[in-house]
């Protein structure tokens, strides 16, 4: 009788523990498919899909909070707290639907977070294989794209076409691929989808042309480990081969079928090549002869690049954005609490017209729509984040490595406008904070849950 009194309160933590982990998958297949599915959908970044993710990432987040820990709890309360002032910006200056896109990629970063956050450490390389997986796919859509001259998928810019994908954007383009590239940075490089993964979004975010794009990676590539890099060095080069080939030839409208199939046999080349089981350090002679090929390569590289940087470079783009920010200000300026409202048209003095609908900043577009309430909630809210995350292995090290790019990113662009890079935002910030062991809460009170 003794023993069957002891064995009953076991049972209930298994069966709670099964029944956790049962919500957890649900919630995982369904961040999946929704972050993939409005990824295809321009990411979200109308407001029917924007709705959408919304309604989703609401769910997901109740769902999550059944069981979770004091540092998500405090992570929800100051993204909620920024959503939720966004909202109420908007509603006071009656421009209520503008609440969307931006407050549904808040909610939608947040969902991500939480779920991703409870994948058990036996799973997280899956996890991370799937958002390095969504990239891979985006970027092998827009390499297509760029070589064959589909538009949307691929668009003209300075008579360049630049690879978008179903994003339609190419700075969000790069911001995708450019995440999930550092997430696949941290993966297992054994395995072929993830030197796959690799080398197409190695030569997908070159190919969007996208400067902020690829400053923000370069910042965020800090943070990874430098032995990842060379375990990764031959998809990355060849990745890299092929997104500067498509570069090369993206002035002009004729199409380019043979360039795609010489990108193609670079990627296969990159991902059939397997890394070495041991890093054994190069002779002096291999390194100069390295560093020689190296030099004469950036030299012919230089030579055919030189039209496509000349347009990328050009100081009118640049100068555009900084009309849009000193814009941006000037509002925030005149409503210096509160703002003037989620979104509102800018007035500019540009060679391209006299408005613009966005800041191409994002904090600089909460400042301006939020005013200083909005923007220090905004900067709470990052604040608990970055208290989160631990670089406590290569994968952590890269997934943080990605959220820097997700937010240094937002400084040149309004990429936390598609909902579904808000999404992929928060997949990144979950594979950067340590895992939180489910059947650990329900055993240890002090973490705050209930069984």
């Amino acid at each position: 009788m003794a023993k069957s009194l002891r064995s009953a309160p076991m049972r209930s933590i298994d069966a709670a523990s099964s029944t956790n982990y049962g919500r957890l998958g649900i919630g995982f297949v369904v961040l999946t498919v929704v972050t993939a599915a409005e990824i295809v959908r321009q990411g979200a970044f109308y407001r029917p899909d924007s709705f959408v993710v919304l309604v989703i990432a609401l769910g997901l987040t109740l769902l999550s909070l059944r069981s979770t820990d004091t540092q998500s709890r405090v992570v929800t309360a100051a993204i909620a707290g920024c959503a939720a002032w966004w909202l109420v910006a908007a509603v006071i200056h009656r421009r209520t639907a503008s609440f969307l896109p931006l407050g549904a990629s808040m909610a939608g970063f947040l969902a991500s977070f939480l779920v991703v956050r409870r994948v058990d450490a036996e799973h997280r390389e899956r996890a991370g294989e799937v958002a390095a997986t969504i990239g891979g796919v985006a970027a092998a859509i827009g390499l297509a794209a760029s070589a064959m001259r589909w538009y949307p998928l691929s668009m003209p810019s300075q008579n360049l076409w630049r690879l978008a994908t179903t994003l339609t954007y190419s700075d969000a383009a790069g911001l995708l691929i450019g995440v999930s590239l550092l997430i696949a940075l941290g993966l297992d490089v054994h395995r072929p989808l993830v030197r796959l993964d690799v080398s197409l979004c190695a030569a997908g975010l070159v190919a969007t042309q996208s400067r902020g794009a690829v400053l923000a990676v370069l910042i965020g590539a800090l943070l990874v480990p430098w032995w990842a890099f060379r375990v990764a060095r031959w998809p990355l080069v060849a990745g890299l081969a092929g997104g500067l080939l498509i570069v090369g030839t993206s002035a002009g409208s004729a199409r380019e079928p043979v360039v795609f199939v010489v990108v193609g046999v670079l990627v296969a080349a990159g991902t059939l090549a397997r890394p070495s089981a041991t890093l054994v350090r190069p002779k002096l002679s291999r390194v100069l002869l390295l560093a020689g090929v190296a030099l004469a390569l950036a030299a012919a590289v230089g030579v055919a690049l030189h039209t496509p940087v000349q347009r990328r470079l050009d100081l009118a783009s640049t100068s555009d954005r900084v009309a849009t920010w000193q814009a941006a200000f000037d509002q925030w300026r005149s409503s210096i609490w509160t703002g003037v409202g989620p979104d509102v048209i800018l007035r500019v003095h540009t060679k391209q017209g006299s408005y613009a609908y966005f800041a191409h900043d994002e904090y600089l577009q909460v400042a301006a729509g939020a005013g200083l309430v909005g923007e220090l909630l905004l900067l709470a809210a990052a604040g608990s984040i970055a208290a989160v995350v631990r670089r406590r292995d290569v994968l952590s090290s890269c997934a943080a490595g990605a959220l820097v790019a997700f937010a240094v990113a937002a400084a040149f662009d309004f990429d936390w406008h598609l909902a579904a890079l808000g999404l992929l935002g928060g997949w990144a910030a979950g594979l950067a904070a340590p895992s939180f062991d489910a059947k650990a809460d329900e055993r240890d009170p002090s973490l705050g849950a209930s069984v």
